[in-house]
């Protein structure tokens, strides 16, 4: 349920982001393939916290931020991790990516605006198609090592991720929320770094 409440927070965000602001109930169970009393728990959340209102015109968007933050805060992005493993380097790792990869956190924003506010020395991505992947792992498993792992891997079982990542690249509210779940010293660039780029998401 509750990766279904994430798509409810996604897509508010993407409506937002594309100055969508008021969306109907309806609109979003339908595109988010959830019941629309799932909405309705989700709204209601959101609304306690004064980052949307439900009105009879649908839901309307009062603060991006607030939605964003809510997320990140709720996001365990280790729930979605199935395998994980050390591999050099990493520049090498994200340019042979299986085909099926969607790039998050670090290296989607680096891809996303050729950017690199800090040095990162970790690498997520969602994985569509599992069979992809073995068949990529299998030529570089030699090579993998089970401690200090840098490479992780995630599950790609949610359909509204998969149809609004674009190119391979995860949507940056995602990006978001991906680096905040995962943490350490590099992220506060980042999530800076996204801020000042869409200040409607900036917390600050």
């Amino acid at each position: 349920m509750h990766m279904k409440i994430e798509r409810i927070y996604r897509e508010l965000l993407l409506r937002s982001l594309s100055k969508e602001f008021l969306t109907k109930q309806e609109d979003l169970a339908s595109r988010c393939q959830t019941s629309i009393g799932l909405v309705s728990k989700a709204v209601k959340k959101l609304e306690d916290a004064h980052a949307v209102e439900a009105t009879r015109q649908g839901v309307r968007v009062l603060s991006s931020a607030r939605v964003l933050n809510i997320w990140a805060t709720e996001r365990k992005l280790s729930r979605d991790i199935f395998a994980a493993f050390r591999l050099d380097s990493l520049d090498k790792v994200e340019k042979e990516l299986p085909r099926a990869a969607i790039i998050t956190a670090f290296s989607a924003w680096r891809a996303l605006t050729g950017r690199r506010p800090a040095d990162y020395s970790r690498i997520y991505f969602y994985v569509r198609e599992s069979v992809d992947f073995e068949r990529w792992f299998r030529f570089r498993e030699t090579g993998a090592r089970k401690t200090n792992p840098n490479v992780f891997v995630l599950k790609a079982d949610d359909p509204h991720l998969l149809s609004t990542s674009e190119r391979g690249i995860a949507p940056v509210p995602q990006v978001y929320v991906d680096i905040y779940s995962v943490g350490g010293p590099e992220a506060a660039p980042y999530l800076r770094d996204i801020a000042e780029r869409y200040p409607e998401l900036s917390p600050w």
